[in-house]
C-alpha cells in the first residue's frame, strides 16, 4: 500500500502558497503563531531560526504522513544588516533608497520535516540582486501603488519593483520567498518527493 504524503506550508505568505499553486501541486497551508527574530549581523541563522520556529508551531496540527515546510526570507544590506518589513511609509522609503545603485542579497532559509520518519533537514540560498539608481519620486509612486509593508526590503520583485531591478544573480524565486530549484533537489533526493512525478500522476488521473 502506497502511503499519501501530504505536503503542508507552515506560512502566513501568500506569495509562497502562490507558487505552488501556480504549479498545481497540492498544499495544507496552516498559518504558524510565531514570534520571528531578527540578528542584525546574522541573516542565516536568522532565517534558520524562524524557519524552525514555524514548523514547530504547526507540526501538532498537521497529518502524520505530511512533509513540513518552513521558510523565512530577508533582505541583507552589508551597510545596515538585515533589513526587514517596513512599518511605515518613511521606513519603506529609507530601505528602497538604501538599494539604489547597489548590490543587496536575499537570504531564504527553509526547514523541512518528515513528522512521520522523523526526518529533517535545513539549507539556506542566496540570490544578488541589484537596484538601478532610483529616485525618491520613484519610490513614493511605487509605495503608493503597492504598500509594500509585507515584504522584506519593502519591495516585491513579481510586482512593480521590476521597474528599478538592473540584475540578479541566483534563484528569482529565492527573491520572491522559496529557493524552489535546491527545495525541489533535497523533497526528491532525501525526502523520496518528487515534485515532477506528483505532477505527471496528478495530470494522468
Amino acid at each position: 500500500m502506497i502511503i499519501k504524503k501530504y505536503i503542508v506550508l507552515a506560512s502566513s505568505s501568500l506569495r509562497r502558497v502562490e507558487i505552488f499553486r501556480k504549479m498545481g501541486i497540492d498544499v495544507i497551508v496552516i498559518v504558524p503563531k510565531v514570534e520571528e527574530v531578527i540578528y542584525n549581523d546574522d541573516p542565516f541563522k536568522t532565517v534558520l531560526e524562524n524557519s524552525r520556529r514555524k514548523i514547530l508551531s504547526v507540526v501538532d496540527k498537521s497529518p502524520q504522513t505530511s512533509i513540513i515546510i518552513g521558510a523565512d526570507t530577508v533582505v541583507f544590506n552589508p551597510m545596515i544588516g538585515v533589513v526587514g518589513k517596513p512599518k511605515t511609509i518613511e521606513e519603506a522609503k529609507r530601505m528602497l533608497m538604501s538599494f539604489s545603485g547597489r548590490y543587496h542579497m536575499v537570504i531564504s532559509g527553509v526547514a523541512l520535516l518528515d513528522r512521520e520518519a522523523g526526518k529533517s533537514k535545513e539549507f539556506t540560498d542566496i540570490t544578488i540582486v541589484k537596484f538601478r539608481d532610483i529616485t525618491e519620486d520613484e519610490v513614493e509612486l511605487y509605495i503608493n501603488i503597492e504598500k509594500p509593508f509585507d515584504k522584506a526590503g519593502g519591495y516585491s520583485i513579481q510586482g512593480l519593483a521590476c521597474f528599478f531591478i538592473e540584475s540578479i544573480m541566483g534563484d528569482y524565486y529565492n527573491v520572491v520567498g522559496l529557493p524552489l530549484s535546491k527545495l525541489y533537489t533535497i523533497l526528491s533526493r532525501e525526502f523520496g518527493l518528487n515534485l515532477l512525478k506528483i505532477l505527471v500522476e496528478k495530470k494522468d488521473h
